[in-house]
């Protein structure tokens, strides 16, 4: 681990070492969670774009709030003996916040990624294909899984070219 994301995992301990999850309610908590869960789902290419230097401010709530819900969580779950594989993914979303870094560090380290013309010849094709691929697999609306089919978007783009 290098020497940046090893500083950053102590940052993390020392969040955890608070009793900042006791501040919080259990509703409180919850909510934090479930809005972190959604975050997560939806913003897994940030770390192809950025690596492991994503600006932290990006992040739905600031570390120590998302260290302190996920911990209430957890706990309350290990507590009650229950949802043994929810403790541990949970736990393993906290890793995730190591990829985080201060803002400053986060853009310095992106100016140097994306003046890169290598990079930027690989990146600049797979995030458009990212996207194709996510309006595929589709969206959740209105609690329903909702996709926009390659025909139906193949139609509509018709018209940009024909104009």
């Amino acid at each position: 681990m290098s020497e940046k994301l090893s500083r950053r995992a102590k940052e993390l301990d020392k969040i955890s070492a608070t009793d900042i999850s006791e501040r919080m309610t259990l509703e409180e908590a919850e909510k934090i969670v479930s809005v972190w869960g959604t975050f997560l789902e939806y913003t897994g290419f940030l770390v192809g774009i950025f690596g492991n230097d994503i600006p932290e401010s990006i992040l739905p709530y600031p570390k120590h709030i998302l260290v302190g819900a996920i911990n209430k969580i957890a706990g309350f779950y290990y507590k009650n003996g229950q949802r043994q594989q929810q403790v541990e993914l949970l736990e393993s979303t906290l890793k995730g916040l190591i990829s985080y870094a201060n803002d400053r560090e986060a853009i310095e380290e992106a100016i140097k990624t994306f003046s890169n013309q290598n990079w930027r010849n690989i990146m600049l094709p797979a995030l458009k294909k990212s996207q194709e691929n996510q309006m595929e697999k589709g969206f959740v609306v209105d609690k329903k899984l909702w996709s926009f089919g390659r025909t139906r978007r193949e139609f509509i783009e018709d018209s940009l070219i024909s104009t």
